[in-house]
């Protein structure tokens, strides 16, 4: 695999994304077979033995909850347990999330933040805390994972197939986190988790550290003669992140390299930046658990989270695109094109830049739940919630180089050298680019304003309320549920967008000394440094701001959603034959109404939007477990069926439009959002095969199919503009003109297979007793085009292969863990500019971890633990490449970024 360079062929994600199949099946059925001896084994030492009753705990402890809510559960689902309070496995939740099989992460600024079920992009997902949907500081609806510390949950329960009860549940599946109930548990508990962090890119910027820590605090009891009990956490974070990245602007032809050569795709513009984060969150939750008698019991959740991010970054970035020219141009054929891999630029204009943004999350949750038996058949809950999120950022650039765009004052000696394998660009300049005597605050782009800064606002409120009435039955049908629950979500989105000139007619301003700053270093790109200074000190002092840029103005908008759902689901528990049969089957009614506000701009006029839709769905849902024991012990087979929904992207319901009338045709057109968007929906068919063996060991095979009967995406249409203001002198013919927005539109299948298997080795031969095995692998492959048909686009989110593996030991106090996350190439989406939201080929990455810890058993440090933690422990590079491939059918690069490794240290104590 070219890691890094031209790649060339077309993407692979279709042709080969189900080629691992045979071999993965071939893996499975080895383990398969271990399993059978290793059953065997555990069947003859049964008969030897009286059983005895151990408390296991730590990793083999977390593994066997885990197995024991998967093998339980009615739907098809994948569980993760925390090792102990406060102790999940991973240093964030979605890292934990993301080995679970059919599951990836997606990482951003370094950590893995959201998450992709089952090919499908996040959007399709539902993230829920305690069972009840959360608001997100996204622009959207999709859940930004490090935003919920880890050390907060008792565990995380993915649920791969609907059920009727469930109603907030997502098309691609549905990521519940969990709280720990304090009535569950016997005895109180006082657990303390502290780490020191040390990252390994060094401090890329001076006064902004590599080091961290990380502490949380956690107590449960209970009181009343244990009717009462009572959790509380705290967890506070304060990591840091250094980031070196090299991102390409463009590639293309005609780069003038002379006679025969035009041909040849050359770099257009590009970056080098050093950017450094301090990133401090800290989070609180509590549970309150009541239960006066056997009837009554009443559970109030609370949660709150401040994230709290800095960054500053410095860099140089140019735009070589046709003022330049080269010398001694190195040419290379790559893929069957030809491309420019090293050089001198001519004539080119770099840009130093130091910049500085900030970004605060708030995020709340409040949940009630009471149930009541009303009798020995009957019973009755009800749940209140209150979720809410809200973000605050702000961005701001500054420009400085050799003069002004178009001046003559250029670097006609800059050297640079592309590799065309794995590894980071280098570049030479022809002058000291940290020496204030040559670069001075100046427009060098020519981009008509000497310095920016942009304040997006998001604020989202979810209210719900449920209510659910269960009877027992007898028969076919175990029981029944049938329930009510009403929804209403307002989430908003502004931005306002500052432009900034240089005081004295935009004059050419020198760096004073007192905010120059140690030189920021580049030499892993090589280039020895850039000026550096304080951003804020110099918008403060050197910089008048200019009017409101009315261009984004269609970028603000609020969306609220009213969703009310009426469901019956029966319970089935029963035999067919020789083969237990137990499951669910049911139906939901579903009703939304929704809301789109927005401004209409034309040229500097902005108008108020609005518009509404609604809309009805009926989703019925049948999850069948067979119980296969009577054949071979402990194999169930898992059947779900089922019509389910995602809603669309908030953002694209936005009634915010750009529009003006064309002077040549006289006829309107613009672009924006779409308040009458539909969901996506889709038919989904899932089969699962498990093996169990004992309490920790499990083997499974599943296969699913989704037939989404829709896809949005950007479409022409017609549109009235009738409602719209006309700031040109232009008449238009008529009102009714062309828009692209997003819709509904034509769909397709996402199919895949997932082989997974945990495996503790002392089943299998006695000396090897405390080591095990967790792996998976899936292999996923779609038909959609997601920029509708004809489009070669790969649908986001979608890796062709995802696979995970963790080798463990655990035994007399001594824990370790090594673990590896491979995920193949896929279109992410990621922030553009002016924060809004893009794409990029993301090439494929894998990731090794490893963990290392210590428990005193007795004496004075009896359950003290010590812990060391390698995260990405190859530092990984994060690599993206071009969105579409030139003639040649290859790709050029556009990104190599590399975020260190972190090293964790620390000590856990419990009472």
């Amino acid at each position: 695999m070219t890691r890094f360079g031209i790649t060339p062929g077309a993407p692979a994600s279709r042709r080969h994304a189900m080629s691992l199949t045979p071999i993965a099946a071939a893996c499975a059925l080895c383990l398969w077979s271990a399993s059978v001896q290793a059953q065997s084994q555990s069947d003859l030492q049964a008969a030897d033995s009286a059983p005895t009753q151990v408390k296991v705990t730590g990793i083999r402890g977390s593994i066997e909850s885990s197995i024991a809510i998967k093998k339980e559960s009615d739907s098809i689902v994948e569980s993760i347990t925390a090792e102990d309070i406060g102790k999940l496995p991973d240093q964030s939740i979605a890292e934990s999330i993301a080995r679970l099989p059919g599951l990836s992460a997606q990482r951003v600024a370094g950590r893995a933040q959201v998450i992709s079920l089952r090919g499908l992009a996040p959007d399709f997902g539902v993230t829920l805390l305690n069972g009840r949907e959360q608001t997100s500081t996204s622009n959207d609806r999709s859940a930004e994972f490090d935003q919920y510390p880890s050390e907060l949950l008792s565990g995380v329960v993915v649920y791969k197939t609907p059920d009727a009860n469930m109603t907030a549940s997502g098309l691609s599946g549905t990521i519940d986190l969990r709280t720990v109930r304090p009535l569950d548990r016997k005895g109180r508990t006082v657990a303390f988790n502290l780490r020191g962090e040390h990252n390994s890119n060094g401090e890329l910027n001076s006064g902004w550290s590599n080091r961290g820590k990380r502490l949380s605090l956690s107590y449960i009891d209970q009181y009343l003669d244990n009717t009462l009990g009572l959790a509380i956490g705290y967890a506070h974070l304060d990591t840091p992140g250094q980031q070196k990245e090299y991102k390409s602007w463009w590639w293309g032809a005609n780069n003038n390299l002379g006679p025969g050569n035009e041909d040849v795709i050359g770099l257009k513009g590009a970056e080098v930046t050093s950017t450094s984060r301090k990133q401090v969150r800290d989070g609180l939750m509590a549970v309150l658990d009541w239960k006066p008698s056997r009837d009554l019991r009443s559970t109030l959740d609370l949660y709150y989270s401040e994230f709290d991010q800095e960054e500053t970054m410095r860099g140089m970035m140019w735009n070589s695109a046709d003022t330049v020219t080269y010398r001694d141009p190195q040419i290379e054929t790559i893929g069957g094109g030809r491309m420019l891999t090293g050089g001198t630029l001519v004539g080119l204009e770099p840009i130093v830049r130091n910049d500085y943004n900030e970004r605060r999350d708030e995020m709340g949750a409040l949940g009630w739940n009471t149930r009541l038996r009303l009798n020995e058949r009957w019973s009755v809950d009800g749940d209140l919630s209150y979720s809410t999120a809200k973000r605050f950022e702000t961005t701001s650039e500054t420009y400085a180089g050799l003069g002004p765009a178009g001046s003559g004052a250029t670097d006609d000696n800059f050297g640079f050298r592309i590799p065309v394998g794995a590894g980071m660009p280098q570049f030479a300049p022809g002058f000291d680019f940290a020496d204030p005597a040559n670069i001075r605050l100046t427009d060098v782009g020519g981009w008509g304003h000497d310095a920016t800064m942009h304040h997006p606002r998001v604020e989202d409120r979810l209210g719900a309320a449920k209510l659910n009435l269960r009877g027992e039955l007898d028969g076919w049908f175990s029981n029944v549920q049938a329930g009510l629950s009403f929804s209403k979500r307002d989430k908003s989105h502004e931005d306002v967008s500052q432009t900034y000139w240089l005081k004295n007619g935009r004059a050419l301003t020198t760096v004073p000394a007192d905010i120059i700053q140690p030189t920021t270093s580049l030499s892993w790109a090589g280039i020895p440094g850039v000026l550096t200074f304080d951003p804020r000190a110099a918008l403060d002092r050197f910089y008048d701001k200019r009017p409101v840029d009315t261009d984004v103005a269609q970028q603000d908008w609020e969306v609220s959603e009213k969703q009310a759902i009426g469901y019956l689901r029966l319970g089935i528990d029963t035999d067919l034959g020789t083969v237990p049969l137990r499951g669910n089957l049911g139906v939901q009614y579903v009703h939304v109404n929704q809301e789109g506000q927005g401004k209409a701009v034309s040229g500097n006029v902005i108008t108020a939007l609005r518009d509404e839709h609604s809309y009805n769905d009926v989703l019925p849902s049948v999850n069948l477990n067979f119980d296969f024991g009577n054949y071979l012990h402990d194999t169930y087979l898992r059947l779900g069926l089922a019509k389910t929904v995602a809603r669309p992207r908030m953002s694209d319901m936005r009634a915010g439009v750009s529009a003006g009338v064309d002077p040549t045709t006289r006829m309107w057109n613009g672009g924006g959002g779409n308040p009458k968007l539909e969901p996506w929906r889709a038919n989904s068919f899932d089969l699962s095969l498990e093996h169990y063996m004992g309490k920790g060991s499990y083997v499974s095979a599943a296969y699913f199919f989704k037939d989404l009967k829709s896809y949005i995406y950007n479409q022409q249409r017609e549109f009235d503009f009738s409602a719209f203001p006309n700031s040109s002198t232009v008449i238009p013919l008529t009102n009714i003109g062309t828009i692209n927005q997003p819709a509904n539109g034509q769909g397709g299948f996402v199919r895949g297979v997932e082989l997974s298997a945990s495996l503790q080795f002392g089943a299998l031969w006695q000396p090897l007793d405390g080591f095990g095995v967790q792996a998976s692998v899936s292999g996923t492959e779609s038909s959609i085009s997601p920029n509708g048909p004809g489009t070669t686009e790969k649908l986001p989110g979608l890796s062709g292969v995802v696979r995970n593996i963790t080798l463990f030991y655990e035994k007399y106090g001594f824990s370790a863990r090594v673990a590896q996350r491979y995920r193949s190439a896929f279109r992410g989406e990621v922030t553009g500019l002016f924060a809004q939201r893009a794409f990029s080929e993301i090439l494929a990455e894998d990731q090794v971890d490893i963990q290392l810890g210590y428990e005193f058993q007795d004496g004075p440090l009896k359950n003290l633990g010590l812990l060391l933690q390698v995260n990405n422990l190859g530092n990984e590079p994060y690599q993206t490449r071009q969105g579409s491939p030139f003639a040649s059918g290859a790709y050029a690069p556009e990104r190599y970024t590399t975020y260190g490794r972190q090293v964790l240290f620390g000590l856990n104590y419990k009472l």
